[in-house]
C-alpha cells in the first residue's frame, strides 16, 4: 500500500492554538494543542503516513474557523476523513445535526441512532470525535443538563457553548 501524504497547518483561535490535519480525502484530525510534534506523531502512527505543513492547503478550513470564532455557525459542508467504526460514524453523524447553540443529552443521542440504552457508549464514540468543533460534540451534555465531559477540558467545552448561546440569542 502506497504512503499517503496527510497536510496540516496550525490556527491561533481565541480559544487557544489548533491543528488541522487532512488527507486527500478530507479533514481527518483536529486538536486543541500547542505541540505540534505530538499533534504530527499522532496524526503519522495514526494514518500510516508522512505529514507535512501546508498552510495553503488548509487555507479554507482556517477561514470556516475563524468564522466560527468571530460567532457564525460552521453551516458549509466539509469533506471529511473519518476513521471509526459504524457505531461511531452514526453518533459523529447524529452530533452534527445538533443546531449551533443548543444542546443534546447522550442519552438523547444514543436514542435517536436507534440504541436507547447504549449512551455510554454514546459518550465513548463522542469522547473519540477526531474532528471537534466541525462535529460539534462540545454540544453533548449530561441528561440533567450539566456538561458532562471534554477531551479539551470542561472549561472550554463551557467557553464554547456560551459563545454560541450568546451569538445565537442575537
Amino acid at each position: 500500500m502506497a504512503m499517503v501524504e496527510i497536510a496540516f497547518t496550525s490556527y491561533m483561535s481565541p480559544s487557544g492554538k489548533i491543528l488541522i490535519a487532512s488527507s486527500e480525502r478530507g479533514v481527518c484530525k483536529i486538536a486543541f494543542s500547542a505541540d505540534e510534534n505530538k499533534f504530527v506523531h499522532d496524526v503519522s502512527s495514526q494514518f500510516h503516513s508522512d505529514v507535512i505543513r501546508d498552510d495553503a492547503r488548509l487555507h479554507s478550513v482556517i477561514e470556516l474557523l475563524d468564522s466560527y470564532f468571530r460567532g457564525n455557525p460552521i453551516r458549509t459542508r466539509i469533506t471529511l476523513d473519518l476513521r471509526g467504526t459504524d457505531f461511531q460514524r452514526r453518533v459523529w453523524s447524529e452530533v452534527l445535526k445538533i443546531p449551533y447553540g443548543k444542546t443534546r443529552a447522550y442519552s438523547e443521542i444514543a436514542y435517536a441512532i436507534g440504541r436507547p440504552s447504549a449512551w455510554r457508549a454514546v459518550g465513548n464514540a463522542v469522547g473519540s470525535n477526531p474532528v471537534p468543533l466541525i462535529i460539534p460534540c462540545h454540544r453533548v451534555v449530561r441528561s440533567d443538563g450539566s456538561l458532562g465531559g471534554y477531551a479539551y477540558g470542561i472549561s472550554l467545552k463551557k467557553e464554547l457553548l456560551e459563545m454560541e448561546r450568546t451569538q445565537a440569542e442575537q
